[in-house]
């Protein structure tokens, strides 16, 4: 017997779930997570409340799955590590990687505007935090194992990793409260001069 799913039935619950996440983020934006109820979801998607628990128990289940799906996405775009030297800075490096991420925020801007607010479950507020100080400890154990960079830094690596994602993550929350004022490729660039070249330099001060 083929019990493969149908095509038609797969698109109207992908649109469903699209329709219920959207609704979702608008309405936490709108009035913060706590005050959403299934009701306020359901109208602001345009169906019914038995449509809803065909598809998630509850809106933890909404949110927490969109976080998820996002993340996994920002993940496995930032595989495998991709550094590329940059002579004009010194000797530095430039990670492509921070222009993927700053691209994918703005290919989502309202799903990382919920994330990097705090909103919803414990769960997925520090989701993206990890998945950068993961991924900048990878690059960094690259360029160490390639003899690219010294075996005993001058701060621990996770302090390192941390500071970074945190530095990002900020820069990344105010470009998307500010309506995202410049380009992506243009936030890249500024976050590598003053991460890498510090804020000194940045400022043109000796």
């Amino acid at each position: 017997m083929d019990t493969a799913p149908k095509p038609a039935l797969d698109r109207r619950a992908r649109r469903t779930r699209r329709q219920l996440k959207e609704a979702l983020f608008a309405l936490i934006l709108e009035k913060g997570y706590d005050a959403v109820k299934i009701e306020d979801i359901t109208e602001r998607a345009d169906l019914g409340r038995t449509t809803f628990y065909l598809h998630y128990r509850d809106k933890d289940e909404l949110l927490v799955e969109s976080i998820d799906s996002i993340a996994e996405e920002l993940l496995a775009r930032l595989r495998p590590p991709q550094w590329r030297s940059d002579e004009t800075e010194a000797g530095g490096f430039v990670m492509d990687a921070i222009l993927i991420i700053f691209q994918h925020a703005h290919e989502n801007a309202q799903l990382y505007r919920v994330i990097l607010r705090g909103e919803g479950a414990s769960r997925v507020s520090g989701r993206l935090h990890n998945i950068i100080s993961g991924r900048a400890a990878a690059l960094i154990r690259e360029r160490v194992a390639m003899g690219r960079l010294p075996s005993q830094p001058q701060v621990p690596l996770d302090v390192y990793t941390n500071y970074f994602a945190g530095a990002l993550m900020a820069l990344v929350t105010w470009w998307l409260e500010a309506g995202m004022p410049y380009p992506p490729e243009e936030m890249a660039e500024m976050f590598n001069k003053l991460f890498f070249a510090g804020g000194r330099k940045a400022l043109g001060m000796q």
